[in-house]
């Protein structure tokens, strides 16, 4: 079945399926929260009407909304840093970057945001959404069901990450 033909529920599930496989970074055993973050970050722009189209600008909003979560989740030795996990977030399949004119082959050879904002400022124009994830995002209720995920995955507290997937 193609995401054309998929219904909202079945491209929810879809996504959750991809945010629960999501590969993420750790460090002295402790799974990296930043690209949960980031998509939180996200969801709350979207919430905020701030984003209305398939376009996530890397700029004041996203960074502040990021930022703001960041701050009450982090760990002991986690840096609020946005720009890696809007960078790596590439490695999902629901999430593509829009590369800057004549800027393609410098992209192509980049593996890391390099932590800081330059790489991302000088090759991508923004972030989007596949077609699929988009409309997941776009609709409220599936917003919620998106943060309720997340936000059970990051909880210490949960035993989330032990269990099996969601099936």
């Amino acid at each position: 079945m193609n995401a054309e033909t998929m219904s909202l529920q079945e491209k929810l599930d879809h996504l959750k399926k991809e945010i629960q496989k999501m590969q993420r970074d750790i460090t002295h055993g402790h799974k990296k929260p930043h690209k949960l973050v980031m998509l939180l970050a996200v969801l709350d722009l979207f919430e905020k009407h701030i984003i209305s189209e398939n376009k996530i600008y890397f700029n004041d909003d996203l960074t502040e909304s990021f930022s703001n979560v960041f701050n009450l989740i982090r760990a002991k030795g986690d840096w609020n840093q946005p720009a890696p996990p809007f960078f790596h977030l590439r490695t999902s399949s629901f999430w593509k970057h829009k590369i800057k004119d004549g800027q393609e082959v410098q992209y192509s050879k980049l593996s890391t945001s390099g932590g800081g904002t330059k790489r991302i400022e000088e090759n991508i124009d923004y972030a989007y959404l596949t077609d699929s994830a988009y409309e997941v995002f776009s609709n409220k209720e599936a917003r919620q069901n998106i943060r309720e995920l997340i936000t059970t995955i990051l909880n210490p507290l949960s035993n989330f990450e032990d269990s099996a997937p969601i099936r």
